[in-house]
This record gives structure tokens, C-alpha cells and sequence, in this order.
């Protein structure tokens, strides 16, 4: 079975309404698939020789951000392409870096940081 995060389960009803499902007490049933739908924004502007991206992580409700830039060398040929690459990655590998100490945090409280 397959719970989507608003809790319903993947049968469709006749009208083809999904029908919320009631979820035990004590957790969801054995086999239990839950999905979630978390949303990521990249927002990129290139000024001259730079680069700049400003990304947004929607992890269900919860908001990260992260700024992130990359310069040409002037010795490089343009290529704009390049800079956006570096620029995304580095808003990525923080925003991850976030994302990790969040679950450390999580798990083990603020002390384990």
C-alpha cells in the first residue's frame, strides 16, 4: 500500500476522489509506503563575470535556504554555462550540508552538532 504525506492511499474511489485513509495508533501498517513531495527552488542571475544562485529547499514545511556564487577566471573563454554549474552545486553541497545537520540535530539534539 502506498500513503501519500496528505494520508491518503492509492485507490481512487468510482468518482476517482482518493479517500483519506485512518492511520493505526501506533504507527502505519507493515508494507507501508509513505511518499512526500519536497520542493526545490534555484533562482540564478549572471552579472559579468559572475554568477549568482539563491536556492530554496521546501522539505514539507520545513524552508532552508542558501546563496551561492561562482566568478570567471579572467584567463577562461565565457561560458556561461560553466558558472551556473559551479554556482548550483555550491548552493547544493550547503544546502545538504544543512539538511545533514538537521537530522543529526534530530536524532541526537543539539549537543551531537
Amino acid at each position: 500500500m502506498i500513503v501519500r504525506a496528505d494520508g491518503a492511499d492509492g485507490a481512487a474511489t468510482a468518482g476517482g476522489e482518493r479517500p483519506p485513509t485512518a492511520e493505526p495508533e501506533n504507527g502505519p501498517a507493515p508494507g507501508t509506503v509513505r511518499t512526500k513531495d519536497w520542493r526545490l527552488s534555484l533562482h540564478l542571475a549572471e552579472e559579468g563575470d559572475t554568477t549568482r544562485v539563491h536556492a530554496v529547499l521546501d522539505a514539507d514545511g520545513e524552508v532552508l535556504h542558501s546563496d551561492a556564487l561562482a566568478r570567471r577566471n579572467p584567463r577562461d573563454a565565457p561560458a556561461a554555462a560553466v558558472g551556473d554549474e559551479f554556482a548550483v552545486g555550491r548552493a547544493l553541497v550547503d544546502l545538504g550540508h544543512q539538511l545533514l545537520r538537521a537530522g543529526v540535530h534530530g536524532a541526537t539534539g543539539p549537543a551531537e552538532e
